[in-house]
């Protein structure tokens, strides 16, 4: 069983910065304008599929707009992961196939892998990515296991819990050696280093910049409250399952969460989740089938 603790840090559920936040955010972030917008193209299509008349083939049009987007995407559903028997050679089909939801979500991936490619040699991607793919899978199976309304959208919430991190490993690389450094002196969690030297952490950074790429609202509030569960108004289930897969993967040693600590679940959330070892038991089997089947899947994130 993972340990569990009562207590959790005080946290705004918000992902807007006030303004000494902001100030620190810019401190550490050198060139923040440099950082990449979103192809308008996947904020048009989280748009849509909110309309119920919508239907796959408008979708599938927003998206073909963008051919590289449309291409990346189309890899991602074809990868051994999701082992279709035959290849989905057009975004309507994968709608069809897939749903609304999944297939916005793999464009919401594909240009996020398009925005952050490799540029600091100093960072793990590898163990970034690793870690990230183990929680989004965690994320599912847990969804799936507790029967949660959740399910479509906890492997992209998992996938990108920790995106804040490489924001800085990319964009603050100055103050993100520092922490590393911290990190590794001090033998303590990246979130208290984080915290200790600026007093402003991965979470609020990857939310800060789900907001300004205008990612829905359940997904940055998961990005921003996965290390502080106990904090969320709002989309509480969805914010709970990305807390226990982060931790599950950290403690099954999946990637790189960037520490050698492993953070204590909220004994609240577990209890909300109504989560035993059975659960967990459950979710580790699929977590260790589906990185099997996503090596694929994983070179592309890297």
């Amino acid at each position: 069983m993972l340990n569990t603790s009562r207590e959790t840090a005080e946290v705004n559920d918000v992902a807007t910065l006030s303004p000494v936040q902001t100030d620190q955010l810019k401190a550490i972030i050198k060139d923040i304008d440099s950082i990449p917008s979103l192809p308008s193209v996947v904020a048009e299509v989280h748009e849509a599929i909110r309309d119920p008349r919508v239907n796959a083939t408008y979708v599938g049009k927003i998206i073909s707009r963008d051919q590289s987007l449309s291409a990346k995407t189309l890899r991602l559903v074809n990868s051994a992961f999701y082992g279709f028997p035959r290849k989905i050679n057009n975004i309507t089909r994968a709608i069809i196939v897939m749903g609304f939801n999944k297939v916005s979500n793999l464009a919401l991936t594909a240009s996020i892998l398009d925005a952050f490619k490799r540029r600091d040699q100093d960072f793990d991607y590898a163990g970034f990515w690793k870690h990230a793919l183990g929680s989004a899978i965690a994320a599912e199976a847990l969804a799936k296991n507790l029967k949660s309304g959740e399910f479509e959208d906890a492997f992209v919430a998992g996938l990108l819990h920790d995106i804040g991190k490489l924001v800085m490993a990319l964009y603050a690389r100055e103050a993100f050696a520092k922490i590393r450094e911290h990190v590794q002196e001090a033998d303590v969690l990246m979130l208290e280093a984080e915290m200790e030297l600026y007093e402003i952490d991965h979470a609020l950074v990857g939310a800060w910049l789900a907001d300004a790429w205008k990612f829905p609202p359940k997904l940055t509030r998961a990005i921003r409250l996965h290390h502080n569960p106990e904090a969320a108004r709002e989309h509480q289930e969805i914010i709970y399952i990305t807390h226990i897969s982060d931790i599950l993967c950290r403690a099954l040693g999946i990637g790189n969460g960037g520490d050698n600590r492993i953070p204590l679940v909220n004994r609240k959330v577990w209890n909300a989740l109504k989560l035993n070892d059975a659960v967990i038991d459950a979710c580790m089997g699929e977590i260790y089938a589906g990185l099997d089947k996503a090596k694929d899947f994983l070179e592309l994130l890297n």
